[in-house]
C-alpha cells in the first residue's frame, strides 16, 4: 500500500506541473500555441491612466478650404504651386490650423464626432453658433448642422479656448518593438475602463492570415511627424489591437500624445478677430504611391470684421460648396 500511495503522490505532482506548464505556455510564453488565428507580440511598458482633458488658448488661426481637381478655381488673385501629401487625409473638405499660445500647433479637420481629431458633437450645437454669431453683427444666416459647424470655426477669436471633450475615461500607452528594425514604438488608445488581469501579460494581436508584409505596414507605418498621426484601425477588425478588453475603444491608435488625439470644444473667451483664410485647389496627383499631390493655394488675412462678414461668412454659410 505504500509504494502506491508514493506512486499517487508523483502522479498528482506532475499533473500539477503540467497544469501549471500550460498557464505558462498558454498566457505567458507562446499564447500563439493556443490560438491559430493570432500572431502574439510582447507588449512593453503597459500603463493605464485616467484621462485629463486639456485645453489650450488660441494665438493664431488659419482656416483652409481644400477643392479636389473637379472644382473651377479663381483666375484672379496670386498663387503658389506646390507638393503636400496631406490633402487626401482631410478628404477634399475644410481644416482648421490653429496655433496656440504656448507655441504648440494643430489641424483639426471641420467636422463633428466622438473621437478625435475632430471638433465634439457635445459642445458645437446652435447655442454656441448663436453665441459666436453675436460678434458679427451683419451676418444673417440660416442655422443647419453643416452651417453650425463650420460658422462656429469661422466665427473664431484669438484668445479663444479649445478645450478636449471625450467620452473616453482611460489612456492606455503601451510600446511595441518594431518587428524589423527592433526599436520601440509608443501607442496611445483611448477609451473606458480596460479589464485587466494583473496576474497576466498584456499581448498585441495580429492575424496570421495577413501577409507578413501586411503586419509590417503597421509597425513601417509608425512616424510621429507625419500629417497623419495614427493608425486606423477600423479596416482591421481583430488586427492590430490589445488583447486587453474595454466597454469601448476609439479606433485609432495613436503615435504621441496629441492635444487634438481626442475631440475638442470651443470657450468664448476671446476679444481679438484675425482669422488667415486658405483655399487650396488640387491640381493633378503626383506618382510615388504616398497619396501626394500638386496643389495651388493663396492665403488673406482679415483683421475687418466687416469685410470678413461680406467676403467669407456670407458666401460659406449662405451657398454650398
Amino acid at each position: 500500500m505504500k509504494k502506491v500511495k508514493i506512486k499517487r503522490k508523483y502522479v498528482l505532482l506532475a499533473l500539477v506541473g503540467l497544469f501549471i506548464g500550460y498557464i505558462g505556455l498558454r498566457y505567458y510564453i507562446k499564447p500563439e500555441w493556443f490560438d491559430s488565428e493570432h500572431i502574439y507580440h510582447k507588449v512593453y511598458n503597459y500603463k493605464v491612466s485616467d484621462v485629463k482633458p486639456q485645453k489650450k488658448v488660441i494665438q493664431d488661426i488659419n482656416i483652409e478650404f481644400i477643392y479636389d481637381k473637379d472644382v473651377e478655381k479663381p483666375s484672379d488673385g496670386q498663387w503658389e504651386e506646390s507638393t503636400r501629401t496631406d490633402v487626401r487625409l482631410y478628404d477634399n473638405d475644410s481644416v482648421l490650423h490653429v496655433t496656440f499660445t504656448d507655441k504648440s500647433k494643430a489641424t483639426i479637420p471641420i467636422f463633428t464626432s466622438r473621437s478625435g481629431p475632430a471638433f465634439s458633437e457635445e459642445s458645437i450645437d446652435s447655442r454656441l453658433f448663436k453665441k459666436l454669431s453675436y460678434r458679427f453683427p451683419e451676418l444673417h444666416v440660416n442655422e443647419k448642422s453643416s452651417t453650425i459647424e463650420l460658422g462656429s470655426v469661422l466665427m473664431l477669436y484669438q484668445g479663444d479656448t479649445l478645450f478636449q471633450i471625450s467620452e473616453a475615461s482611460t489612456e492606455i500607452q503601451f510600446q511595441l518593438k518594431n518587428t524589423k528594425t527592433g526599436k520601440l514604438q509608443t501607442y496611445y488608445q483611448y477609451g473606458g475602463a480596460p479589464d485587466f488581469n494583473y496576474f497576466r501579460p498584456v499581448f498585441f494581436l495580429q492575424y496570421q492570415s495577413n501577409s507578413t508584409a501586411e503586419n509590417q505596414a503597421f509597425f513601417d507605418d509608425y512616424d510621429t511627424s507625419k500629417e497623419l498621426n495614427y493608425w486606423d484601425t477600423r479596416y482591421d477588425l481583430g488586427s492590430n489591437t490589445l488583447d486587453v478588453k474595454q466597454d469601448y475603444a476609439f479606433y485609432n491608435l495613436f503615435y504621441s500624445n496629441q492635444f487634438s488625439n481626442l475631440p475638442v470644444g470651443i470657450s468664448t473667451t476671446g476679444d481679438t478677430f484675425k482669422t488667415t483664410i486658405t483655399e487650396t485647389y488640387v491640381i493633378e496627383d503626383v506618382d510615388g504611391g504616398d497619396k501626394a499631390v500638386k496643389v495651388i493655394s493663396r492665403s488673406k488675412t482679415y483683421t475687418d470684421k466687416m469685410t470678413y462678414t461680406t467676403e467669407v461668412l456670407d458666401k460659406k454659410l449662405n451657398n454650398s460648396r
